[in-house]
């Protein structure tokens, strides 16, 4: 088999089929995980394990590059020592591991061009089915399709119209494609509408002015480029602020607006009790996942003042909040600095190659940050945003270091 790096990614010319294959297979396992249920799960761990098993040797090295992604799974699982449900957190930790370990194989496996047109095959797929055949909620209408809620729902069609409308954009590509991705597209915001998600509808808008913001930054030089960046970044973190400080008076804005009210899940309420929780465990937390767990008072509090019966599936609705409940500031440290290499790798690639598949990735990767003050995304298991995030990290650095080698090449 012949590899060689480009100025994207880190393996092209001929990869074997059945890496594709395998590779694909686990994207969409996870994608169609919420209709097929532990099935969905279970095919996701098989063909991740067969990407393992294939090339053990090279999945090893693949795993000694990226061995600081793997500090977030392996403090969740030394958590254990720590957590009030030691058995939640171990099982929690260990499929966080195996799903952060699959997406750097995979990310080193299948090309990125590859990995985005399975992605949005498969979630045109789901986000159809969901429309045509999926749950609406009894008393607001609201399409939650085969997900737990409308908020996912509506994240999930966020993503299909992000990549969707990068691949329209795709220079060169053929109309029968384009035209497939332009539906994609129009399904990804139809659900978004049937969604009801105010805050999927405005992590989708970001996504999506990712790419004019790239289109505009290519044509400035590196010291404009970094400016802009951050004034860009300090702006949107100031909006943030200002819209989670005076989310109340947000909300009724919104409500008065749309008739869609973002607070019927109390978000100022769980914020306030996060913040409780965090002052008693600040360090280190509860144990990866083990605060909302049958048992624990405050969590049986919650549970029954915002009325889940189910007693599962529920968080603070931010993901620094939440996970700085579970994991301490240290835990929380961690993820942000994935989160930050993440982007910044993500936006180098996309202003040096100028390439379809670079410009989605960082767009997806601008939506799935936008989310974080008010949805927890990522990290945990059999989570698609997860491997969504891990894999571009991994696209990004080996793009960037193709290039680096092609222009040390070049020079000399």
């Amino acid at each position: 088999m012949a590899m060689h790096a480009d100025v994207f990614g880190r393996v092209q010319g001929r990869i074997p089929d059945i890496d594709r294959l395998t590779g694909g297979i686990l994207v969409a396992a996870l994608a169609v995980e919420p209709i097929l249920g532990a099935p969905g799960a279970l095919l996701f761990l098989m063909s991740g394990m067969m990407l393992l098993v294939l090339r053990p040797a090279e999945a090893v090295l693949d795993l000694v590059d990226y061995r600081l992604v793997l500090i977030l799974p392996a403090f969740c699982l030394a958590s254990v020592i720590w957590s009030e449900v030691p058995a939640q957190s171990l099982r929690a930790a260990i499929q966080l591991t195996a799903t952060v370990v699959f997406a750097i194989v995979l990310a080193r496996r299948l090309p990125p061009g590859r990995f985005l047109l399975v992605i949005a095959s498969v979630q045109t797929a789901v986000v159809l089915m969901s429309v045509t055949t999926g749950n609406y909620r009894t008393d607001t209408g609201a399409l939650t399709g085969y997900f737990a809620s409308k908020n996912a729902m509506g994240a999930t069609a966020a993503l299909l119209t992000v990549i969707a409308a990068g691949l329209v954009l795709r220079a060169g590509a053929s109309s029968m494609a384009r035209t497939g991705a332009l539906f994609a597209a129009c399904l990804g915001v139809a659900a978004l509408v049937l969604a009801q998600s105010i805050g999927a509808l405005f992590a989708a808008l970001i996504g999506l002015s990712a790419y004019p913001l790239l289109w505009a930054l290519r044509r400035l030089n590196l010291p404009l480029q970094v400016a802009v960046t951050a004034l860009a970044v300090m702006a949107a973190g100031t909006l943030c602020i200002l819209v989670i400080a005076n989310i109340d008076t947000v909300a009724a804005m919104i409500l008065a607006a749309t008739g869609k009210d973002i607070t019927l899940t109390g978000r100022t309420d769980l914020w306030r009790a996060a913040l409780d929780e965090i002052a008693r465990r600040p360090l280190l937390g509860t144990g990866f996942q083990a605060f909302w767990q049958p048992g624990n008072p405050v969590a049986e509090r919650l549970w029954a003042e915002f009325g889940i019966a189910s007693r599962t599936g529920f968080h603070f609705h931010n993901l620094y909040l939440s996970n700085a409940v579970e994991l301490g500031v240290v835990g929380v440290s961690i993820q942000v600095a994935l989160l930050v290499a993440t982007a910044l790798g993500a936006l180098r690639l996309a202003l040096v190659a100028a390439d379809y598949r670079a410009s989605i990735l960082f767009a997806c990767t601008a939506m799935i940050l936008s989310m974080t003050p008010l949805e927890v995304p990522v990290y945990f298991q059999f989570n698609f945003a997860t491997i969504l995030m891990i894999a571009t990290l991994v696209y990004a650095r080996d793009g960037l270091s193709a290039r680096g080698a092609s222009g040390m090449g070049a020079r000399r």
